[in-house]
């Protein structure tokens, strides 16, 4: 190698160039353009005589962009951390689109035949696109897939694969809640968990907080993938400089790297000059309308329909290429507009989408071109490019090809209007696979924890983050058997209760408790299987131990209804009561009994009535009446005494005193007074 970089030197000093000995020395202190040297020595060895020199010694430092490659190209190769060998580009393809990992293919060749997969792997990387001499674009990312090839005489050919840090998120698969966040704050969350700090947002619009929303079975970038689209967001790389930095946009307008080159339709041009070759736009016929509707409990009479029109002027619009959907995710007017467009929007990411061909390195997703001197004046205009493939290939840099072609660079891209906004498709959102179990919480010391729709907050099995406290999720509904405008049946699930939750229409974001479930803690009352044939509704003081309860017995011969009351019992009969007793009928009354009986009341006693009273009186506020068709007999063990306002009878142990204030009168056939 040092016999190399001494001719190579020779080199610099015959050509005299200042740019080539400025090389040179980079070549010297780069170990990556040392090992393409010597790996294409055997390719060139015998030809560095003085006639030929100048072009062979170009081949072995990697310099034929400038003095023996037509195409003036060169493609270097950097994984960061090796630096005690080197690859040569032979080959390599990058594609890249909006709202998608780019990917980047590369076939390398090293001098070292063993490099470890270790050693390599997950590391950053670097591809550099060199133009007389010029870096003209970067492509960097991670290395995500590594394979070693066949090894010749003096290289070893190398396969590896390079995405951007995004695509870590595809190695993490979840199930987690965000709770009172919106789009930028769950991206950063996740960006930062993988390490991510390349990033940035471009936003023109409002996004709403997000009351709840569910990462459900899917990897973190699918869910990003889901959650951007829904709100109309696409993104894409920027790559300069050798870093990749991603990007969000809910605007066109945020684009703003402007680059202006022109059509031609020469190929033979295409060495020398940079250009676009090829062009064309192709137009499709899309969706008219987008309707979206959606319901909120909040607002159950809101209509909730939205609707977005295209405005293509180019394309008559089709009353029955309705695109409509429910639900629309939104839960609000404001939501409801901007959706309905977000959909439209991504419909018509195509509508009108321009496809070329070029040689044009710069050319990269998420930049705009300005295109020139095309026939068709309407080409001349500002375009978004939206996808980029780029393919280059570099043989000398494999032993045995070296002479038999040049290095070369063409791509073939896809581009928008400059001012349409691409939005992307959206995704299927996962569906939760039938109802769950969860567990009631609350704040410490609470039992009974609700709002004014009756809604609790629950602790999810599947949650690994929450704490199982008051903010372990969001408030959530819960069924009741019967529901209506201040009537129906009310059941608060309690804290600590096991519930289960099922899903509308599947969403994971709208939780819904549907019942109860009893566990190995929280047992049935009576206990089974000995009160199997017995029905309750039992209740629980709250923070206490005592209950309220409706039991029905059903058991043959045992057949009850009993009702516990844990202190008060009233009942309200508006209208009236009936009650029929075919047995016998018991009241038990440990202290006081008051009864208020508004008009008249009536007793029918069919055979005997027998009443106990230590004391009794009784107040009649004008007439007392006691009819008997047999004996009426009064019995005393002291006395009974019949009084009245002037008069009175008396009759004691002793004597009988009869007595009036005027006169007594006794009438009869005979009276007959016994001393």
């Amino acid at each position: 190698m040092t016999n190399i970089l001494t001719q190579a030197q020779t080199l610099s000093e015959l050509t005299g160039k200042q740019e080539v000995a400025d090389k040179l020395d980079k070549a010297q202190r780069t170990i990556q353009l040392a090992q393409s040297v010597a790996g294409t020595a055997g390719a060139v060895a015998g030809q560095l005589s003085q006639g030929n020199l100048l072009g062979a010694g170009a081949a072995l430092l990697g310099l034929g962009s400038e003095l023996s490659s037509p195409t003036g190209l060169q493609f270097t190769f950097e994984v960061t951390g090796l630096s005690v060998v080197g690859f040569s580009v032979v080959s390599f393809e990058y594609k890249a689109r909006y709202s998608a990992l780019y990917s980047l293919s590369l076939h390398l060749t090293s001098l070292s035949p063993d490099i470890p997969a270790n050693s390599v792997l997950d590391q950053a990387c670097c591809l550099t696109i060199w133009q007389d001499g010029e870096v003209v674009q970067t492509l960097s990312g991670m290395v995500s897939s590594f394979a070693q090839g066949d090894t010749g005489f003096n290289q070893t050919a190398y396969f590896i694969e390079v995405c951007p840090d995004l695509w870590r998120t595809t190695l993490r698969h979840n199930a987690r809640i965000f709770q009172q966040k919106n789009l930028q704050q769950i991206l950063t969350a996740l960006l930062s968990e993988h390490g991510i700090t390349q990033y940035a947002f471009a936003f023109t619009q409002s996004h709403p907080t997000r009351e709840f929303c569910v990462q459900w079975q899917e990897s973190d970038f699918d869910f990003i993938q889901r959650l951007t689209a829904e709100e109309g967001i696409f993104y894409y790389f920027e790559q300069r400089d050798g870093q990749h930095t991603l990007v969000f946009s809910d605007n066109a307008e945020t684009l703003s790297d402007v680059q202006a080159f022109p059509y031609n339709l020469n190929r033979n041009a295409q060495l020398q000059e940079k250009s676009v070759y090829q062009f064309l736009q192709r137009h499709r016929v899309k969706q008219s309308e987008a309707v979206l509707k959606d319901y909120t409990f909040k607002k159950p009479d809101w209509l909730a329909e939205f609707s977005q029109q295209s405005r293509q002027s180019d394309i008559k619009p089709n009353p029955l290429y309705e695109h409509f959907d429910y639900p629309g995710r939104f839960k609000d007017s404001e939501q409801g507009k901007a959706f309905s467009q977000y959909r439209l929007d991504s419909l018509h990411q195509d509508i009108a989408q321009g496809e070329g061909q070029s040689n044009i390195p710069q050319l990269q997703v998420g930049r705009l071109l300005q295109l020139s001197q095309h026939p068709n004046p309407s080409y001349n205009t500002g375009w978004q490019l939206v996808e980029v493939i780029c393919q280059g290939e570099q043989p000398q840099s494999s032993e045995g090809q070296a002479g038999e072609k040049g290095t070369y660079f063409t791509n073939a891209f896809k581009v928008i209007p400059s001012h349409q906004t691409w939005r992307p498709q959206q995704r299927t959102k996962p569906k939760v696979d039938g109802p769950q179990i969860a567990r009631v919480v609350g704040p410490k010391g609470e039992e009974i924890f609700t709002d004014n729709f009756g809604r609790i907050r629950l602790q999810f099995l599947w949650d690994r983050e929450s704490q199982g406290d008051d903010h372990s999720s969001c408030w959530i509904r819960v069924t009741q058997p019967w529901a209506g405008q201040g009537w129906g049946v009310l059941a608060i699930p309690r804290v600590g209760q096991e519930v289960l939750v099922d899903f509308l229409d599947g969403d994971p974001d709208q939780p819904i408790v549907t019942g109860r479930t009893y566990n190995a803690q929280q047992l049935p009352p009576g206990g089974l299987p000995q009160s199997k044939t017995q029905m309750a509704f039992r209740s629980k003081t709250y923070k206490g131990e005592g209950y309220n309860e409706l039991l029905f017995e059903d058991g043959p011969g045992r057949e009850q209804l009993n009702f516990h009351a844990q202190r008060d019992m009233n009942v309200v009969v508006l209208n009236d009561k009936s009650t029929t007793v075919m047995g016998n009928s018991s009241e038990t009354i440990h202290k006081q009994q008051v009864i208020d009986i508004g008009i008249d009341r009536f007793i029918e006693i069919q055979k005997d009535a027998n009443i106990v009273v230590k004391q009794q009186n009784i107040s009649v506020g004008q007439f007392y009446q006691l009819l008997s068709n047999g004996d009426i007999n009064f019995s005393s063990e002291n006395s009974i005494i019949l009084k009245t306002k002037g008069g009175e009878i008396s009759i004691s142990k002793n004597k009988i005193l009869v007595q009036g204030d005027n006169m007594v009168v006794v009438n009869g056939e005979s009276v007959l007074v016994d001393s």
